[in-house]
């Protein structure tokens, strides 16, 4: 199921079908049917590269922020990986833009608000090397000064999934309490979640990495309207695999 995820994914980048598009407008020979595939290719990159219309979408997905109970104490924090790599180069813990994942179990856990944090996590490449992300978190939160006794490691977990299968197996071997929160970005709670509790591991959310402002400043802006954005593309591709994997999570 993995290797097929793997290989599915490859045909869920709006970048590829762009260029499927043009491929397909260049060796078209009729030229009615060459005009009616251009106006839906137009049509198609126009969405894909619209900011405005992305936001959108994000809004009615991503799940908001949700402030935690006050004095409420979770026996663990359960943290998903996908925040951060390591850099044979200079031999660190190279953060992505959902450093958050990372860094916000820290603050709950010096908080008080969080007794254990269970990082999962391993490598999702389908060829070597294999490098498990959780085994380089761990070490990072050690070193922001986290007890090495209050974290648990889930190195093996290749997706979504797996995160929740093994983390229910590890909670269930070291008998932790049935209070847990889990943590992951805003567009993969809603998918996470679902899963998580299709597995019997009920958990509360505690999204971060949001990719929209709930509450924004008072300003307009018309390039985001009618311009093209490189970035709106990388957001599309992200948004599609979410949609996607609910799918696939509720069949």
């Amino acid at each position: 199921m993995f290797i097929i995820s793997k290989f599915v994914s490859i045909f869920l980048s709006p970048l590829l079908w762009i260029f499927v598009g043009l491929f397909l407008i260049w060796r078209m020979k009729n030229a009615k049917k060459r005009k009616y595939v251009i106006g839906i290719w137009v049509l198609m990159s126009f969405v894909l590269t619209n900011n405005f219309i992305l936001e959108k979408c994000l809004e009615r997905y991503e799940m908001p922020f949700k402030p935690l109970a006050q004095g409420k104490v979770y026996d663990c924090a359960i943290v998903l990986s996908g925040a951060a790599g390591y850099d044979s180069f200079s031999r660190s813990l190279q953060f992505s833009e959902a450093a958050e994942r990372v860094t916000e179990p820290v603050l709950l856990y010096r908080n008080g608000q969080v007794k254990k944090l269970i990082i999962s996590g391993g490598s999702a490449n389908v060829f070597p090397p294999y490098l498990k992300e959780a085994n380089y978190i761990r070490k990072f939160w050690i070193q922001m000064g986290i007890p090495e006794k209050d974290i648990i490691l889930e190195p093996e977990a290749r997706n979504t999934m797996e995160n929740a299968k093994f983390s229910k197996e590890i909670i269930q071997k070291n008998n932790i309490g049935k209070s847990r929160l889990l943590i992951t970005s805003a567009l993969h709670m809603p998918r996470s979640a679902k899963i998580f509790n299709s597995v019997g591991l009920f958990v509360d959310c505690y999204p971060v990495d949001f990719r929209i402002k709930r509450i924004k400043e008072n300003s307009y802006d018309f390039t985001n309207y009618v311009l093209p954005k490189a970035s709106a593309i990388v957001g599309w591709e992200a948004l599609i695999h979410e949609w996607v994997g609910m799918l696939a999570a509720k069949i």
